[in-house]
């Protein structure tokens, strides 16, 4: 820390909030906050005789608690920058701070809030993660038990650096416990909280256990676990290690900690699956292995950088595999636990990688980007007009639109990444997508259904996931009927409700619309502005004339080819019983009605040039 604070092209903004971002790859504004310290910074050496005549102590944060702090103080002895900071939401106003830095002067009460306004090329998203609190699992009496600590407590507690200079004592009595129940997968694994593994819990709680083992041989450790989880280099050695040391492993999960009111001590209530039975250990203390979760401001910074999440809550990669350290938001990346939980060895790798991808757009005088974006045409667009609407804005999920009244939409090209929702989205058609326009698209249309239409389903295919479920299905040898046929977009968010109302007036038997998985989505959000989107077919379908029936809305990923099959299998099945004079007859039927509700669109410049979109009669005569 301290070289990256001595570097000539490193400058650290420290006691600072991220308040706004725009711009794109290479061209980011970053407004940044810094607040006041009521210390200068040039003027504070770092001696701390400030802290030392300060009267007031609260709860140490950095100490978890367990220690006090001055009301001006730093977070600790190896802050970089160490500078002092003056807590004002406990402060007295006693000046005595002031006389303790004498001819320094590094005291200001009348510091304000500064803002900074930043041009950066790219930025590295490496805010790391909270602990789970255990308190919201009484059975555990975190919080009611001076003696159940959690495992960041313990690390306090046994620093040579922490409030106790490294002598492990119980918060209850001062007294040098000489027993301990170590409790594993606390808020993790556990479908009331956290479903996901935390990953280096197992081993900092061997660790911690060796640690204090080698500082006192005859201490008794416990740990109970469902699944000891060792998978990286040396880690099954390690654990190895800890059992020949004669730390105790249990396996099965605690149901109840009490507590004797006289000793204190700790009761702990559990199921030796080993043994197929219910045991009870008495130990002077419990460790808590509590998960990681995501920051709390997680979801604030997504919306500021427009990032998509995981169900667990964590920032979601581009792509888990090709593109690990990328983020959704070109420009953006993503290192450590930021991104989902790992240790330290996994943080440094994908920080070095973070900087290596981000040091490939510093390098580059321009950055190419992909052509399929979306374009608006200003005559068409209502917003031009002095009307509100801005529902194009509200599906980009890249925040590559703005919208103002008077004046058309905007699209930034260099943030747009071509989902397409803005274009089906659009009331009006006045925004098309390069490469699938709508006329491209009916174009297809018209070719596909140009012999035998009612015969045939028309499959919507998103190009990442749906679209290479249908390739898998072939690579994989998977039988499925030869009555489909598939038109790939970029996102099933470009799946209009007219593409499917156009391929039904066409006479198409059945229609597929298919996309991603909601957590899989390439386009952050493309998906679930789809769903919403399609929610609303079936009952459009009946206004309409046709039989809910002959559509279908799947999600598939590129690794379900057997699904593909399956959904097209049961799609024919489904077809070949409808009567085909019936069937004709309701399309018939459905075709005015249809062609009138369609009108506007096929009316649209932005239609003109590539297909005649007259339907033609005698195609189902």
């Amino acid at each position: 820390m301290v070289d990256a604070a001595r570097h000539p092209q490193v400058e650290i903004i420290s006691y600072a909030e991220v308040d706004r971002v725009d711009g794109y790859i290479g061209n980011f504004r970053v407004q940044v906050t810094k607040k006041p310290r009521y210390v200068k910074m040039d003027l504070c050496t770092g001696c701390g005789e400030c802290a030392a005549v300060c009267p007031i102590e609260v709860p140490n944060d950095f100490e978890l608690g367990l220690a006090p702090r001055k009301a001006i103080d730093v977070p600790h002895g190896q802050s970089v920058p160490l500078i002092y900071a003056i807590d004002m939401d406990h402060c007295i106003h006693c000046y005595q701070c002031v006389t303790a830095c004498g001819k320094r002067d590094a005291i200001d009460f009348g510091m304000e809030p500064e803002v900074l306004d930043l041009e950066v090329g790219s930025i590295i998203m490496a805010t790391g993660f909270d602990n789970f609190d255990p308190t919201v699992i009484p059975e555990y009496g975190f919080g009611r038990y001076p003696n159940v600590i959690t495992a960041m407590e313990m690390e306090r507690l046994a620093n040579s650096a922490g409030p106790t200079v490294g002598k492990l004592m119980r918060p209850s009595d001062g007294r040098v416990p000489k027993s301990l129940a170590i409790i594993q997968c606390v808020g993790s694994r556990d479908k009331r909280f956290n479903e996901y593994c935390s990953g280096f819990c197992c081993m900092y709680a061997i660790k911690n256990a060796m640690l204090l083992k080698q500082a006192d041989h005859e201490m008794d450790i416990s740990i109970y676990y469902m699944d000891i989880r060792t998978p990286s280099k040396g880690y099954e050695e390690f654990y190895n290690r800890a059992r020949e040391m004669g730390i105790r492993f249990i396996h099965g999960r605690p149901s109840q900690i009490s507590q004797d009111p006289e000793t204190h001590n700790l009761i702990v209530l559990a199921e030796d699956q080993e043994i197929g039975e219910v045991i009870e250990l008495e130990t002077d203390m419990v460790m808590l292995s509590a998960a990681a979760i995501p920051r709390l401001d997680t979801d604030e910074m997504a919306s500021k950088l427009a990032l998509s999440r995981s169900p667990s809550g964590f920032f979601m990669e581009y792509h888990p595999k090709l593109r690990p350290v990328d983020s959704p938001t070109d420009g953006v990346f993503l290192a450590g636990a930021a991104q989902g939980p790992k240790d330290i060895p996994a943080s440094v790798a994908q920080g070095s990688a973070a900087a290596s991808r981000a040091a490939r757009v510093l390098s580059q005088d321009t950055w190419e980007i992909e052509p399929v974006i979306a374009s608006v045409n200003a005559e068409l667009c209502i917003s031009a007009q002095g009307k509100k609407c801005g529902l194009c804005a509200k599906a980009c999920p890249y925040g590559a639109i703005t919208v103002e009244v008077g004046q058309p939409a905007v699209i930034t090209a260099a943030k747009c990444h071509g989902c397409g929702g803005c274009a089906a989205e659009c009331p009006h058609n006045a925004i098309t997508q390069d490469h699938f326009t709508d006329a491209q698209m009916v174009a297809q249309l018209d070719a596909l259904l140009a012999d035998k239409p009612e015969e045939k389903i028309i499959a919507f295919m998103c190009h990442w996931c749906s679209y290479g479920g249908a390739d898998n299905a072939g690579t994989s040898h998977f039988e499925y009927p030869a009555s489909s046929r598939g038109l790939r977009v970029m996102c099933s968010a470009r799946m209009d409700e007219d593409f499917v109302l156009e391929a039904f007036r066409r006479g198409a038997g059945m229609v597929l619309v298919s996309g991603c998985h909601p957590q899989d989505c390439h386009y952050i959000t493309g998906q679930q502005v789809a769903a919403k989107r399609f929610s609303r077919m079936e009952r459009l379908l009946q206004r309409v004339g046709i039989n809910p029936e002959r559509f279908r809305l799947e999600w598939i990923s590129a690794a379900e080819g057997d699904k593909y099959a399956r959904v097209i299998t049961e799609m024919d099945a489904k077809l070949k019983s409808f009567d085909r004079e019936a069937l004709l007859a309701e399309t018939l039927a459905a075709r005015p009605i249809i062609g009138k509700r369609l009108a506007r669109w096929k009316a649209s410049p932005l239609m003109a040039g590539l297909v005649p979109l007259e339907a033609t009669e005698e195609v189902l005569a």
